[in-house]
């Protein structure tokens, strides 16, 4: 009998305690580009939606990471400003796609991600 009276006080706990789920929900999945002075690795990636993406800069010069010369993500374009070396620059991925990017300060350096 004390069970079936405590589980809807538990039940309306836990509805308490944040589960709203209009609000931005945090990423599911993260991955790590390096950003090296030979160019991104890997430079074609594929990752599900609800990605975190970093863009890690390992090496001593500079780099403008990133910016998308095709679909900018929905989770916003981490456009960076230059970064050095330990600097990094993120974003989510929330919809599916193809997504192509660059690094301006060295024009050969290109990648892609890919979002199922």
């Amino acid at each position: 009998m004390r069970v079936r009276l405590v589980l809807p006080f538990v039940a309306i706990a836990l509805a308490a305690c944040g589960g709203d789920s209009t609000g931005p929900k945090p990423p599911a999945h993260f991955s790590t580009i390096v950003v090296s002075d030979t160019g991104f690795a890997p430079s074609a990636l594929t990752v599900q939606t609800n990605t975190l993406v970093t863009w890690s800069v390992t090496s001593g010069s500079d780099h403008h990471v990133i910016r998308f010369t095709s679909n900018v993500p929905s989770g916003g374009n981490p456009n960076s400003n230059v970064l050095v070396n330990g600097q990094s620059a993120s974003t989510t991925f929330l919809q599916t796609g193809a997504y192509t990017y660059d690094d301006s300060l060295h024009a050969e350096h290109h990648g892609s991600i890919t979002v199922q």
